[in-house]
């Protein structure tokens, strides 16, 4: 009837209109402006969510990210695990600025964790590359706007 790659492919497919309709449900931070560049994003804070982050997610556009708001600040590890693209990683302070960041973290890199040299609060994933092609560095500034 079914093969049993079509069943996975559409499971896989579930998983991500459920993800993707329980952020568009939440209320709460939309956009994250870095110097001037705006990133669209989906927002963990969850413990969940916080776990599970980007794994089998989607390849993010120049324009998305994923947020994740922990809630106090300290020393967040990042990995790799189960994630599909590269992707690069930035920390940010209670005081809203970029504290730390690690460009082009390839998924190969699983099971090294990264970690920030100051502790965040938040930290903001995006497409590998664009720290660097959008200039953004430590010390920038870090807005959220809420919609």
């Amino acid at each position: 009837m079914f093969s049993r790659k079509s069943l996975v492919i559409f499971a896989v497919l579930l998983i991500f209109v459920t993800i993707f309709l329980c952020f568009a449900r939440r209320g709460g931070i939309k956009e994250v402006i870095v110097g001037n560049n705006t990133f669209y994003v989906e927002v963990a804070r969850t413990k969940m969510e916080l776990e599970r982050g980007l794994s089998l997610h989607v390849p993010l556009l120049r324009d998305q990210g994923m947020l994740f708001i922990f809630e106090k600040e300290d020393f967040y590890s990042f990995w790799m695990k189960d994630m599909l693209f590269p992707v690069d990683i930035l920390w940010i302070d209670s005081n809203f600025k970029v504290v730390h960041a690690e460009k082009s973290v390839l998924p190969e890199t699983y099971p090294k964790s990264f970690y920030p040299k100051s502790k965040s609060l938040y930290v903001l994933e995006i497409s590998a590359g664009l720290t660097e092609a959008l200039n953004i560095k430590i010390g920038d500034e870090v807005k959220f706007i809420k919609k």
